[in-house]
């Protein structure tokens, strides 16, 4: 990410290792030979007919992975796949000044035989969280751009109303679910308690994806959170209200970040029992 090495928290230097380093070079867009077996739609039957070298398919995917690797914000990372053009995996980062500010979102995603005269299936990777009404814990995403979706206004591409073959394409599918679907404005029930309630479930997926990352993913969620990890347990404190729930909470959080590498002991609210101690890592 572009900004990931900015503003390094207080006096503490962080060894850079494998990790970070892997992490660094990793692009936005990039395309690999093929898919994982735990993309959502890795079994769908494709009539291989359907994405030659010179067919009408093929060259409106070509066109797509272009504009994605063109025009992607540093916020949104697409993985593509040579041998199954009809697949992609992506990752959207929460946007500042939301409950899923530094959360991570996972989607995989279906080109169908007719595309662009339909638009993309997608799959979230919900982690059978209930984060808000447009995304399912069933994977289901509801958006304007997609079949059976409610109006959605994106203000980022200009996009609005349903999907439209001639001017409709993957990259304002994905600026839109980050600028619509998790904004403060998508947060169900509102108020200060759907809002509570959209963090938490965040911070636990960020616990979920540290204890299995997706496949393709994982330098990039072990080095995300390890550059992350000491704003998003500052944001937590911000954010805490005292209850057992947001306590144990943040201790399971700052357990993970530990394990994943990150020294967060100045973090600690109480020290933890004996049984919870877990190595630490090296600090320089």
């Amino acid at each position: 990410m572009d900004e990931a090495n900015n503003n390094m928290y207080g006096e503490i230097e962080e060894i850079i290792d494998n990790i970070e380093q892997r992490f660094n070079q990793i692009n936005k867009f990039s395309i690999l030979d093929y898919p994982p077996y735990d993309h959502h739609f890795f079994k769908y039957d494709r009539n291989s007919k359907n994405m030659g070298l010179e067919s009408a398919f093929r060259q409106r995917i070509e066109k797509e992975w272009l504009l994605l690797e063109n025009k992607l914000p540093s916020s949104i990372l697409v993985k593509s796949y040579e041998k199954r053009i009809d697949l992609m995996r992506t990752v959207i980062v929460g946007p500042p000044n939301t409950p899923y500010a530094h959360g991570l979102f996972f989607f995989d995603l279906l080109f169908p035989r007719n595309y662009p005269n339909c638009p993309p299936r997608i799959h979230y990777h919900s982690y059978n969280l209930d984060l808000n009404e447009f995304l399912d814990p069933k994977g289901k995403v509801t958006l304007s751009l997609l079949e059976g979706g409610n109006f959605v206004t994106n203000w980022y591409c200009g996009v609005q109303g349903k999907w439209n073959p001639e001017k409709s394409n993957i990259l304002q599918v994905l600026t839109t679910i980050q600028t619509s679907i998790l904004s403060t404005t998508r947060v169900n029930p509102s108020g200060r308690e759907g809002y509570k309630k959209a963090f938490t479930l965040t911070c636990k997926g960020m616990i979920y994806m540290l204890r299995r990352p997706l496949m393709n993913f994982r330098d990039f969620v072990e080095g995300y959170f390890r550059t992350r990890a000491h704003y998003i347990l500052l944001n937590y404190k911000k954010q805490m209200d005292g209850s057992d729930l947001m306590v144990n909470l943040f201790h399971e959080l700052y357990r993970a970040f530990e394990q994943n590498g990150t020294y967060c002991k100045h973090h600690r609210l109480v020290d933890l029992p004996a049984k919870e101690k877990i190595k630490q890592p090296r600090v320089c």
